[in-house]
């Protein structure tokens, strides 16, 4: 269940960049395992809604999740900027205090 200073990168991206994104991170030189969900956001400001979604305060969006080093995450954000850099591509990084599988849980005595 070791982290060994890994944290969580979660990506909020407009729903049109999925595949974009995925290709991305499948062609990543690192080739890490990484979680997709399509989620919707809410907010009461409007700024690249279309109509439908100005009335009901929510948009598409895909989330994006990757277990990875600090330095790792910032690098992917900063090669992001670059590729997209108005898509309206949200983030944040957060300390993963444990990790691992299910099933190599050893029980504790």
């Amino acid at each position: 269940m070791s982290t060994a200073n890994q944290g969580v990168l979660t990506l909020i991206a407009p729903l049109a960049l999925e595949e974009d994104l995925v290709d991305f991170f499948l062609d990543s030189e690192n080739q890490m395992g990484f979680t997709s969900t399509q989620v919707r956001g809410h907010s009461s400001q409007h700024t690249g809604m279309n109509l439908v979604e100005q009335v009901t305060g929510r948009t598409q969006r895909v989330k994006f999740q990757i277990l990875l080093s600090e330095t790792e995450a910032k690098d992917i954000c900063q090669r992001l900027k670059v590729l997209f850099p108005d898509a309206g591509i949200n983030y944040w990084y957060i300390n993963a205090v444990m990790q691992g599988r299910i099933s190599e849980i050893t029980p504790e005595p």
